[in-house]
């Protein structure tokens, strides 16, 4: 059947039968007008067909906002197979993680080198740990060894999983007061009784390596658009969503007037990179375990963003075609890794998408030392006023 064909045999009779004759023909005719004058792909057309029934007023108002996404995600589902084949063919830009990162990393070592000539010192990060959770010890020595490998320096604090608030908080604050420490991270998962807010709170925003201080969060949900005259950046932001800006940056992406939408609202993804695409001027939607149906929501979205530790939540169904697609999941499935987006069938509709291994993760650690670098050059400046 054709995509007419699947119009004609089951949206239009659903259409009468709720409207009557005369309404139901003339939203099909409004969305066939809504459908031939968009410019695009097939699957953006189709996009266009059904959101000009789904938000019509009439529908709205006999249905309802929840009944007419439920009907829209139905004719989705129908039109889909039926997109013309070469659209089905293609596979998106796949956005590699580790080349960029390679990148940026070969950058911060030349950073790193004129810095320590320039100053006579290298920046130098500080990790607290409690405990010896082995996701946590596995990352710490990631660090280290990506630290060191750039000419920077890594110091760690490790305390035993019986430690309390107070003795974290008191390292956090030696540290704090240490010259030589230019940014202090402390890992996560802490020991389940501990306040990890007041322990972060703990931080100095100035050596807040990874942006979890919440002066730094504050300052980041309150910074001026990026161009606007007199902005100062006085904040540093988590590495895993500026990682994600670096990639869609690098990629060329243009996030300038783009509707993203950042799926997850935690506050080390989810919100600091809503923050930063609307810093970057696009117009953001948060979703998250509330928001209903899902797929109504992301299928508008020129930038996708999804990051909510669900394996594969995002079905390519619930992607505009040509969409870019950034995962920050990564999940065990069976005896391979996943993201939060079903990439070998997202792929198929999307324009550029991030695998997983090999995305958003291969980022975080040099936008961390990023950080650092920057805190170390704020710092010294500090000093000399």
């Amino acid at each position: 059947m054709s995509i007419e064909e699947i119009i004609e045999a089951k949206i239009k009779p659903r259409l009468v039968e709720a409207f009557g004759r005369q309404t139901g023909n003339a939203l099909i005719t409004e969305a066939t007008l809504a459908y031939v004058s968009t410019d695009g792909s097939e699957g953006e057309r189709v996009a266009a067909f059904i959101n000009a029934i789904r938000f019509d007023e009439r529908v709205i108002n006999t249905w309802g906002d929840e009944v007419a996404a439920v009907e829209a995600d139905e004719w989705f589902s129908l039109l889909r197979p039926y997109l013309e084949s070469e659209e089905e063919a293609e596979s998106a830009r796949i956005l590699d993680g580790r080349a960029m990162a390679e990148e940026v990393r070969e950058e911060i070592v030349a950073a790193v080198g004129e810095f320590e000539d320039k100053h006579g010192f290298a920046p130098t990060i500080a990790v607290v740990r409690a405990g010896d959770d082995p996701a946590s010890v596995s990352y710490g020595k990631m660090i280290r060894r990506s630290f060191e490998d750039a000419g920077m320096h890594f110091v760690l604090h490790e305390l035993p999983g019986t430690s309390d608030q107070d003795q974290i908080i008191d390292v956090v604050t030696r540290l704090n007061a240490q010259r030589n420490i230019n940014g202090i991270m402390v890992q996560e998962p802490l020991p389940r009784e501990i306040d990890d807010i007041a322990v972060k709170a703990a931080i100095r925003p100035e050596k807040d390596a990874d942006g979890v201080n919440p002066i730094n969060a504050g300052r980041l949900a309150q910074a001026d658009p990026v161009g606007r005259q007199g902005a100062v950046k006085d904040y540093l932001v988590p590495a895993t969503p500026l990682g994600g800006l670096e990639m869609l940056t690098r990629a060329g992406i243009t996030i300038d007037g783009a509707h993203a939408v950042v799926v997850g609202r935690s506050n080390i993804v989810g919100r600091p990179m809503s923050f930063l695409l609307m810093q970057h001027h696009a117009t953001v939607s948060m979703c998250h375990s509330h928001t209903r149906p899902l797929g109504s929501v992301t299928r508008g979205a020129d930038i996708l963003c999804v990051a909510v530790g669900v394996a594969e939540l995002i079905k390519a169904d619930m992607v505009k075609p040509g969409a870019v697609v950034i995962d920050f999941g990564f999940n065990k499935k069976g005896d391979k890794w996943v993201g939060d987006v079903d990439f070998d069938e997202v792929k198929k509709v999307a324009g550029a998408i991030t695998p997983v291994p090999g995305g958003t993760g291969s980022m975080t650690n040099v936008m961390l030392m990023r950080n650092v670098l920057e805190a170390a050059e704020r710092q010294v400046q500090r000093r000399r006023k």
